[in-house]
């Protein structure tokens, strides 16, 4: 992965401006500093074009606390991935998938089982919920620091020292440079060079989301069963 430091040059090179030392990177002035804005709002933008990037999935384990349904998510959280809550083996003698339901689902069938338990009734969850505080819940109540496992996908903290790594993948930097020399043009008022590194950019972005986002990994099968019969679609 390219280094902060690393991506910023490129950019100074392109422009065929003087380059930043390491030790000089934190006292940056004039086109060197416009220079570290612009990578940063190149990468911003582009990790706002989507949410499910690969490269900001991330795992996470919460324990949970005795008597205690809903539980806030990490600080830098965007996005869960519901398909994968998992209770695992730590303080549960059964690990296993925790399937998500919806919060009406929860407040129409579960919750009242939930109040009605009482802390004699508290045991290991077996499903989890997305609340409307944007947290997610747990039900039943737990009755042990059960831990459970989860990814999200986040979001990434501005680049600000020298050797921070960017998340974006190295075959794929030119665009965050793209989208830097962007930036750049239209912080010097170059907005004709903006529109052609915009251009640029969007296309090396749609490019992205074709092959990281949108393409699908897997196969589902078409096969239907009628009346103990097979049919296939389209006669295949």
């Amino acid at each position: 992965m390219a280094t902060y430091i690393n991506l910023v040059n490129e950019l100074l090179r392109r422009l065929n401006e003087v380059q930043i030392d390491v030790d000089d990177f934190t006292s940056t002035k004039n086109v060197q500093s416009l220079a570290k804005d612009a990578v940063n709002s190149s990468i911003r933008e582009m990790l706002q074009e989507a949410q499910e990037w690969p490269f900001t999935l991330t795992t996470y384990e919460q324990t949970l606390t005795a008597g205690t349904k809903t539980y806030a998510f990490p600080a830098d959280f965007s996005k869960a991935d519901w398909e994968t809550f998992y209770l695992t083996n730590a303080q549960s003698a059964y690990p296993m998938q925790l399937p998500s339901i919806s919060y009406e689902s929860y407040i129409s069938e579960k919750r009242t089982i939930d109040d009605l338990a009482g802390t004699g009734g508290y045991s290991a969850p077996d499903n989890v919920y997305k609340t409307q505080e944007d947290k997610f819940g747990v039900t039943p109540v737990p009755d042990k620091a059960y831990i459970i496992e989860y990814r999200y996908w986040k979001v990434p903290a501005d680049l600000t020292a020298s050797d921070d790594i960017c998340i974006v993948p190295d075959r794929f930097k030119h665009v965050v440079i793209d989208g830097a020399m962007m930036y750049l043009m239209h912080f010097r008022s170059n907005e004709q060079s903006a529109m052609l590194h915009a251009d640029k950019f969007k296309t090396g972005i749609k490019s992205m989301r074709r092959l990281l986002v949108d393409s699908k990994d897997y196969l589902s099968s078409t096969v239907i069963h009628r009346s103990g019969s097979t049919f296939y679609k389209n006669n295949i």
